[in-house]
This record gives structure tokens, C-alpha cells and sequence, in this order.
């Protein structure tokens, strides 16, 4: 199984200011418990026992949560002097996975034991298929969310495809597994993950796995507001 993976928390949390002013989103707490620490909760239950997480906007908090809690979770800070983006982030990092399959994770999902076995069927289709990039994946219409749009389509299982317009029914959940050959020629740069995504799909290296259950994420303010009345963590 996947024994390290990258937990994704340099963003500036726009979306929900002006909370993250004065503290970075993954550290936003709904029942009294983090985003960053139920991220890390779901991924050790999943098998992962090595955590890397990136930093830049109010990092040191992030720094000093990695310090009290050394003695529950294993953790190495990537910090990044300049924001780095969702490819860069996880390609300046990549050394940390010495060379086997890894985790992507955001940490502004909710995530609960109904995305164990979706994530475990994934990692079975990443490696029955040779995959570089495998998705975890929600139906649009499971989205909490409502104003969320779909990212991808599947034409042919397990197989991820973009189609033109408003009209892909599946949503990325903010996981997935990634081989490292799949951000190895990249630079150590800034760079967004969604070109990467758009060549592994030309090549049919990308799959994906949808998972049933309803998708909660920290959108923005409102649907934080909302989330925090809702008994979603434990």
C-alpha cells in the first residue's frame, strides 16, 4: 500500500477571509478539530505512515502544529519562500517519496471513513492500469456544494476525460495518487497541476474512482458557516 503522501497547505485561503488573515485554512477547526488534523486521521487509517506538507501563507502555525503533535504523526515541512501552486508544490517536494506512488491530498475536504474503500479501489485500477495520476472522484449531484462545477467525465471506466463546456458530472474530491515519473521532467517552478493532468490524460495514464457518498468541502465563508453545524468531524 501508499505509505507517504503530501498534505497540500500553502494556499492564501481567499475564499475565506477574513478568517485566514489571521490563521491559514487547513487549521480552521469545525467540532473542535482541523481540517489538517482530520486529513491526517483519514490518510493514517488508509495505511500512510509519512506526511510531507507545504507552507508559505502563515506557515509558521502550520510549523508549530507539525511540532506539537510529532509524537501522532510523522511530518516533514517543504516550505515555500514563494508560492509554489498545486504542481509546484508537490514536484518540490517529490525526493521525500523516494520514487514510489504517493498521496496528493487537500486538506479542505471533509474527509470520513465512506472515502476509504473508493480510495482503495482506486489505487487497485492506478496500479492494474499503470497509471501515473489516479482521481478520487464525487457525482456533481453529491456536492453539498451546489455551485460546484464538474471537472471530468468517465467515458470509458476507469478512464478520466475533460469534455467542452459545463458538462462533466464528476468532481475532483482533492486526492489523489500519483506516480513520481508524472512531475519528473517538470521544473522546480511554479506551475498549476492541470496541465500535467491534461497529458496524462492524452496518454491514458489518469483514472478514476467515484466514490457515493456527499461531498463536503470548505468552499468558502457561507459553506464553512454551514459545515461547522453539521456533525461531520469526530
Amino acid at each position: 500500500m501508499i505509505e507517504r503522501a503530501i498534505v497540500l497547505a500553502a494556499g492564501f485561503g481567499k475564499r475565506v477571509l477574513p478568517l485566514t488573515n489571521t490563521t491559514p485554512k487547513p487549521l480552521l477547526k469545525i467540532n473542535k478539530v482541523s481540517l489538517l488534523a482530520n486529513t491526517l486521521n483519514f490518510l493514517k487509517k488508509f495505511g500512510v505512515k509519512h506526511f510531507a506538507i507545504n507552507t508559505h501563507h502563515l506557515g509558521e502555525q502550520i510549523e508549530n502544529f507539525a511540532e506539537t503533535n510529532k509524537g501522532i504523526y510523522d511530518i516533514k515541512i517543504f516550505k515555500e519562500k514563494e508560492i509554489l501552486g498545486t504542481g509546484g508544490g508537490i514536484r518540490n517536494a517529490l525526493s521525500f517519496f523516494l520514487d514510489k506512488p504517493f498521496i496528493s491530498i487537500n486538506s479542505d475536504t471533509i474527509w470520513s471513513d465512506e472515502y476509504l474503500s473508493p480510495l482503495k479501489n482506486l489505487y487497485k485500477n492506478f496500479t492494474k492500469f499503470n497509471a501515473n495520476s489516479g482521481l478520487l472522484m464525487i457525482k456533481r449531484e453529491n456536492s453539498f456544494d451546489e455551485t460546484l462545477k464538474g471537472d471530468f467525465t468517465i467515458k470509458s471506466d476507469p478512464f478520466l476525460f475533460r469534455q467542452a463546456g459545463d458538462t462533466n458530472n464528476l468532481i475532483f474530491t482533492g486526492c489523489q495518487i500519483i506516480n513520481p515519473i508524472l512531475l519528473k521532467d517538470k521544473k522546480n517552478e511554479n506551475f498549476s497541476i492541470q496541465p500535467v493532468w491534461d497529458e496524462a490524460i492524452a496518454d491514458k495514464k489518469m483514472v478514476g474512482e467515484v466514490a457515493q457518498n456527499i461531498f463536503y468541502h470548505v468552499t468558502d465563508l457561507n459553506i464553512y458557516e454551514k459545515l461547522k453545524k453539521l456533525d461531520l468531524i469526530r
